[in-house]
Order: structure tokens, then sequence, then C-alpha cells
């Protein structure tokens, strides 16, 4: 089952999601993709003509891509833990309010949502 959280930031702040499995899981090797969107079910891979929107942020990693190439960097693999980028760039154009967020494990036969949640983004202070 996923882990549900919140996460609260303010719009023009970099922000860091750090995952962590538990119990430890070694994730060596694995393919993982986090993605923030608009809503659940929203998520990337979907506009154009669709009339939905596409996923604001994707982030990934393969197995020996886990050094934040794409936004993920594997802190722990032996633990599970990881942390995914969010640069303050990510919500321009974007007006403050919750977005639903999930990470997942990509590989074929194994793929599974590990964390799931909203991020909360609050207006920007003293702009």
């Amino acid at each position: 089952m996923a882990v549900l959280a919140d996460i609260t930031f303010a719009k023009w702040e970099d922000g860091t999601l750090t995952v962590g499995m538990a119990p430890a899981v070694a994730i060596g090797g694995w393919a993982l993709r986090a993605q923030i969107a608009h809503r659940f079910g929203g998520m990337s891979g979907v506009g154009g003509n669709s009339g939905q929107q596409p996923g604001i942020l994707i982030a990934s990693a393969a197995s020996g891509y886990g050094g934040g190439q794409s936004g993920i960097t594997v802190t722990n693999s032996g633990q599970g833990q990881f942390n995914v980028s969010v640069p303050s760039v990510t919500f321009s154009g974007f007006d403050p309010g919750n977005y639903a967020f999930d990470v997942s494990r990509m590989d074929a036969g194994f793929r599974t949502v590990i964390s799931e949640g909203y991020f909360i983004v609050t207006p920007s202070i003293g702009l």
C-alpha cells in the first residue's frame, strides 16, 4: 500500500521530496518515476487533443541513472531512500493550490505506487 503524504511549500521555493521505504527495501536496479499533476488520474502521458492537462513535473531514474540526472537522486540504495527534486520553476504559471503527486516503481511486472499525496502550494512570501 502506498504511503500517503501532504507536503506544503511556497510557490517560488525549491523543494526536495525525500522518500524512504519502510521496512527498508533495496531499490538498486529499480526504475522510478515521480509525477505532479493537477489531480490524480490526470498524470503525464495525456494532453494534446485529449482535453486533459499533462503532468506538471515528471522525474525519473532507471538502473544506473539515480544520480539526479532526471530529477531523482538515490541516496541509499540498500535502504530504499531517494530524493525527488522539485525546482522552483515547476509551478511557474500555476496558481497556488493543491496538486496531486505520486512516486512509483515502473519495472515491468512490479509496477506499484510507492507514495502519493498532495503538494500544497502556498503564495510566495515577500514577492
